[in-house]
């Protein structure tokens, strides 16, 4: 339990420092960590796939760059506009799980995102300027979150010959 516990925070650890830019943020970062490494299951239905977060890591990497330059680009013009709207994204590809959470996480990559709730039908987003690409970008990311995790059917005991 205890080893398990501890490759759960390296992992998580490992990935909050690619994702912050191994910035300043580890004040409210090394807390969440700990706390979401407490809470994953531990019953081994709900895997993440290492190979497939090496995949997913330039693809957070290129959300949190173009949402820092598009929130820059905002805070720079002289009008300030932005067209924020709440929008409700229903759960496509994820299933119940480890998974949602990750995503509603995530989520706040995408230029311009806030998660503000997480129910069993999808997600409730703050977007800061709704554009064609929003609705893409979510559906993109639940989709990579998707193939982070797999699900693993239980083992069956064999009965004896």
């Amino acid at each position: 339990m205890a080893l398990r516990l501890a490759r759960r925070f390296a992992l998580l650890t490992l990935l909050w420092w690619v994702i912050s830019g191994g910035g300043t943020a580890w004040a409210w970062g090394l807390p969440a960590i700990l706390v979401t490494a407490l809470v994953m299951p531990t019953s081994g239905a709900a895997r993440l796939r290492p190979l497939a977060l090496l995949a997913f890591l330039p693809l957070a990497g290129g959300l949190a760059l173009r949402g820092g330059l598009q929130v820059a680009a905002l805070a720079c013009r002289p009008r300030l506009d932005p067209a924020t709207r709440v929008i409700d994204h229903p759960w496509r590809h994820l299933p119940e799980g480890p998974g949602r959470l990750f995503m509603a996480s995530l989520i706040n990559l995408i230029p311009g995102t806030l998660t503000l709730r997480q129910t069993a039908a999808g997600l409730q987003v703050h977007v800061l300027r709704l554009d064609a690409r929003t609705r893409s970008d979510l559906d993109r990311l639940e989709a990579r979150v998707a193939g982070l995790f797999t699900r693993e059917a239980p083992t069956e005991e064999k009965e004896p010959r």
